[in-house]
C-alpha cells in the first residue's frame, strides 16, 4: 500500500463526517481497515482510502443506527414517564402520611397544652402558699406529720 492510497485520521473524520475519535475507535475494533504507523509525533493511524471512500458510500458503516437510536430515545422516554409517575405517587404518599401524623399528634399536642396549663396553676398556687408560709420545708413537714398522727391515749 503506497502512502497515496492511505489517509490520516483527520482526513478520514473529514471525509466521513465524523469526529477523529470514532476513526480511532473503528481502527482498533478492526471496523475501519488501517495500519498504526510511527511517525516524527508518535504513533499515528494510517486509513485505506479504499475503505473510506466505500464506507463513505454507505455512511451507515460509522455512524450508530439511526433504528437504534430512535428506539434508545424511546426507551429513555418511557423510562423517564415512569420515574415521574413514581414520584408523583411518592409525593401523593407522602402527603397522605403527613396528613395521618398531624391527625394524630393533634390530641397529643391538645393534652400537652392541657397539662401545661394545670402545671402553672399548681406552680402559681404553690408560690402563693410559699409566700405566706415563711418556715423551713423541714418545718413544715414536721407539722404535717403532727397532724397526721392521733395523739396518745
Amino acid at each position: 500500500m503506497s502512502t497515496l492510497e492511505r489517509l490520516t485520521v483527520s482526513q478520514a473524520a473529514a471525509a466521513l463526517g465524523v469526529s477523529e475519535s470514532t476513526i480511532r475507535r473503528r481502527c482498533i475494533s478492526g471496523k475501519l481497515p488501517a495500519q498504526q504507523v510511527t511517525i516524527e509525533s508518535g504513533p499515528a493511524w494510517m486509513i485505506d482510502a479504499a475503505a473510506v471512500e466505500a464506507t463513505s458510500s454507505g455512511a451507515v458503516a460509522l455512524r450508530a443506527p439511526s433504528l437504534e437510536l430512535e428506539k434508545l430515545g424511546n426507551d429513555v422516554r418511557e423510562i423517564r414517564a415512569f420515574l415521574a409517575g413514581q414520584i408523583a405517587t411518592r409525593e401523593d404518599t407522602r402527603d397522605e402520611l403527613a396528613a395521618v401524623v398531624a391527625r394524630a399528634l393533634q390530641p397529643l399536642a391538645e393534652s400537652i397544652e392541657r397539662i401545661t396549663e394545670e402545671n402553672e396553676k399548681l406552680r402559681a398556687e404553690l408560690r402563693a402558699a410559699s409566700q405566706n408560709d415563711h418556715r423551713t420545708w423541714w418545718q413544715r413537714l414536721q407539722q404535717q406529720s403532727k397532724n397526721q398522727i392521733p395523739p396518745a391515749e
